[in-house]
């Protein structure tokens, strides 16, 4: 007996949509929507709870396949150890590209702070000014004030020796020399204190330079080619390549 099939259209139930003031926040949640979030809420809520109960009753002394493994510091914390990823040579190459351009700009700030405590200190030239005259007659009437037209307090100065128009038109070199004939025992503490901050920043610049010549001997080291390790007189490693024909 052939199946019968009602074809009468039946009517379609809709379900109430989200008011237009109240678009703003989404679709309007229906009543099985909500019967799924509250499930799926008091489910997490059942497992952090029976976790707790867990953790609460769990004895130390109990013994866990994971403790042969696992360390714990003074506290009894678990000690988490680092995920250390494989990285490819490029991927490592790259990175010491980025720390020795780091310690590179490190090393030039270091420089910079250098070159100006060595402008400040105003280190003396071993040089000697010498000047001819003509006979003994001139020899003994020589005036080096007059000759340099200069202050007499500047004429130790082998270098930075101004005149006397430069000191009365510029107020800034008046103070600077002023400063420089400060009292001794100031001017000694002044210097003392410039001298150890550049000797600080000497050794600073050294070792980062010490640094920096490392990685740049590392990522030779790391580059494709037949090569050979090769050992300076000052101890310094370094990499000689075979020499490849260009085509």
């Amino acid at each position: 007996m052939p199946k019968l099939v009602h074809n009468v259209q039946k009517k379609q139930h809709r379900e109430r949509s989200q008011p237009g003031d109240r678009k703003k926040f989404g679709l309007l949640e229906k009543k099985k929507d909500y019967q799924l979030r509250a499930k799926d809420y008091h489910r997490k809520q059942n497992t952090l709870k029976a976790l707790k109960q867990k953790a609460l009753q769990r004895n130390p002394d109990e013994y866990y396949h994971a403790m042969t493994s696992k360390k714990t510091d003074d506290r009894g914390l678990l000690i988490s150890e680092r995920d250390n990823e494989v990285l490819t040579a490029d991927q490592v190459k790259l990175l010491k590209t980025q720390d020795s351009t780091y310690i590179k700009n490190l090393r030039n700030e270091e420089l910079k702070k250098i070159e100006k405590l060595e402008k400040s200190l105003n280190f003396k030239s071993n040089g000697k000014h010498t000047v001819f005259v003509e006979d003994e007659i001139a020899k003994e009437e020589f005036d080096p004030v007059k000759f340099f037209q200069t202050d007499k307090n500047l004429l130790q100065n082998r270098e930075n020796r101004l005149k006397l128009n430069q000191l009365q038109t510029d107020k800034s070199l008046v103070d600077r020399l002023d400063e420089e004939f400060m009292p001794k025992e100031a001017l000694d503490k002044k210097r003392i204190k410039k001298y150890a901050a550049l000797q600080a920043h000497l050794q600073r610049q050294e070792e980062l330079k010490e640094v920096e010549e490392r990685m740049d001997i590392q990522r030779e080291g790391m580059k494709k080619g037949d090569k050979k390790k090769v050992i300076d007189a000052n101890g310094r490693r370094t990499y000689k390549f075979k020499k490849e024909r260009k085509r």
